[in-house]
């Protein structure tokens, strides 16, 4: 099963490198819907790892078309489903550097809020996305150093601690999670 697994994933980056959209984003719709299914019956760590990667691949199938909101809810549900799960700290960079790049994405495309609460939300949402990407970038820096996604990760943290400060000790990332969840609903960015 993993064998075809990471052959599909391969399959959705392939489509997107090739500007094969549509099809990344058919794909990556099938894969994560077979995880899905397969994480109903079966919630252990592997299953939880595969669905992290699967909602990494179409996320990011779903980001050339615009489809921001989806892909950021995608990014949120594995987030959720996956937090007692012992999941790879390169899965998680990847989920959260997506959710981050949606943030920056929609900040940088929308006017600036006049609501100090909002603005005060979206510092505290970029804090707990910048606490968990800081705590998986460690974590792969130290496990898999060739790890592509470290370059990105290190760009982002830089702008991120620019803006707000981040907890350099996250140990338990179920509560920091559970902050980036109740903010995004705040915010509507998940309903």
């Amino acid at each position: 099963m993993p064998d075809s697994f990471n052959q599909a994933i391969s399959q959705v980056y392939r489509h997107l490198a090739e500007k094969e959209v549509t099809e990344a984003v058919m794909l990556g719709e099938e894969i994560l819907s077979d995880i899905l299914q397969e994480w109903h019956s079966d919630r252990s760590d592997a299953v939880a790892c595969r669905y992290v990667a699967a909602t990494c691949a179409y996320a990011m199938a779903l980001l050339p078309m615009q489809r921001q909101q989806e892909a950021y809810a995608a990014c949120m549900t594995a987030l959720a489903y996956t937090a007692r799960h012992n999941v790879d700290a390169s899965g998680l960079l990847a989920l959260t550097l997506i959710a981050w790049q949606i943030i920056e994405n929609t900040l940088a495309n929308t006017e600036p809020s006049s609501d100090s609460m909002a603005r005060e939300y979206m510092a505290q949402l970029t804090s707990a996305i910048g606490s968990l990407m800081y705590k998986f970038y460690y974590e792969t820096g130290s496990s898999n150093p060739d790890d592509p996604a470290l370059n990105d990760a290190y760009a982002s943290l830089s702008v991120i601690l620019q803006c707000v400060d981040v907890n350099r000790q996250v140990g338990d990332r179920v509560p920091v999670i559970s902050t980036i969840l109740r903010l995004s609903e705040t915010l509507g960015l998940i309903q």
